[in-house]
């Protein structure tokens, strides 16, 4: 039986019909669940066919109410969440299992990931977190995992990879019990919870290909992100959504553990600060002569020359200026050098759904 059969995929949806197409394509015929989550405001029309193992519901809710009610649709052992418009690779996905079965202290187990971009006819990509490590051994209790959660080598986009289902569900109800000012706090506060409940493991294959076709949603109801993080934490109007959100981790975390109120206030107001900390460096760097230098350069440059100039640059220079993307083969292939296990069937297969979803929007003119 195919390992796959234990996982569903929870694909949350907002106004990308033709990406969901494409998941839709894709995921047909596996041995996996899918359960697309769409908040459209209108549901997919009725031409498109929906596979047998999956499962489209509509339900224009803020984004928060159907993440909520997601976890009661889910019966399998494992799960996992994908944006609509990224995609996992089957096997990397296999390996987790593996690595879940072998482990039972894990929560969680995550692969590397590589981020992709469709250009000019090319697919263009790059590794997102590839200094991403575990826990040292030295970190034990789930105290110690908040106390070292931004850890040099801490697991980038630790969302996406696959769960123990009892675990993720706890989380995902926490997380989502209400609605906040900014987007961008649910990341955090899913790390937090996640990581107090227990380890997560690193594959050393490529699971998550990680979608820069789009820009990020800004608007959907329940998931704003117009308001950035730390205007979320300066404004004064803010401050008692910002003591309630830590009172939901503490709340949660002293529900599901064994540490006192005290220790676990102490640690998730320590993850606040060093994320407030890891924002604020940010930050600064983005006021820097280099980045403003690159920033101005690029908004100039006619894009003709930026394309020019990214084909011929050197990989020295790139790595300089940032522009490290390569052709998704060549990047795949330099995993596989570096140890990294890469299917190539599935690298195969997410490059002709890439392709051919961009060649049908040309065709319709977008």
């Amino acid at each position: 039986m195919d390992s796959l059969s234990r996982l569903t995929i929870v694909i949350p949806s907002y106004c990308r019909p033709q990406y969901l197409r494409r998941q839709l394509d894709f995921w047909a015929g596996s041995d996996v669940s899918v359960l697309v989550i769409d908040g459209s405001p209108t549901a997919l029309s009725d031409d498109i066919v929906v596979p047998k193992n999956v499962s489209y519901v509509h339900d224009p809710a803020p984004f928060t109410v159907r993440m909520s009610n997601c976890v009661h649709r889910i019966n399998t052992e494992f799960v996992a969440v994908l944006g609509d418009d990224d995609f996992f690779s089957p096997s990397g996905l296999r390996d987790c299992i593996t690595r879940l079965d072998a482990e039972k202290g894990l929560v969680g187990c995550v692969g590397r990931s590589v981020r992709f971009f469709y250009q000019d006819g090319r697919i263009l990509a790059e590794q997102r977190d590839p200094d991403s490590t575990e826990f040292p051994s030295t970190v034990v209790t789930g105290i110690d995992r908040l106390m070292s959660m931004y850890h040099p080598g801490k697991i980038g986009a630790l969302f996406y990879g696959v769960y123990r289902t009892t675990a993720w569900s706890d989380v995902v109800r926490a997380t989502y019990s209400r609605s906040f000012a900014t987007g961008y706090i649910y990341d955090t506060v899913i790390r937090t919870l996640v990581t107090y409940r227990g380890p997560v493991g690193i594959v050393e294959s490529v699971v998550w290909f990680c979608s820069s076709e789009n820009p990020p949603v800004k608007g959907a109801p329940g998931m704003d992100r117009h308001v950035g993080f730390l205007d979320w934490l300066r404004l004064p109007e803010n401050a008692t959504e910002v003591r309630e959100c830590e009172a939901l981790m503490i709340d949660d975390l002293v529900r599901c553990g064994a540490d006192s109120r005290e220790d676990v206030s102490r640690a998730v107001r320590f993850v606040m600060d060093e994320l407030r900390q890891r924002y604020e460096i940010k930050e600064a760097r983005q006021d820097s002569l280099k980045v403003r230098s690159r920033r101005v350069l690029m908004r100039r440059a006619p894009r003709w020359l930026k394309r020019l100039i990214k084909r011929l640059i050197p990989s020295s220079m790139g790595q300089v200026v940032d522009w490290t993307v390569v052709e998704l083969d060549d990047l795949t292939w330099r995993l596989g050098q570096r140890g990294i296990a890469v299917d190539r069937v599935d690298v195969a297969k997410i490059a002709s759904a890439v392709r051919r979803s961009h060649e049908v929007k040309i065709s319709r003119g977008n």
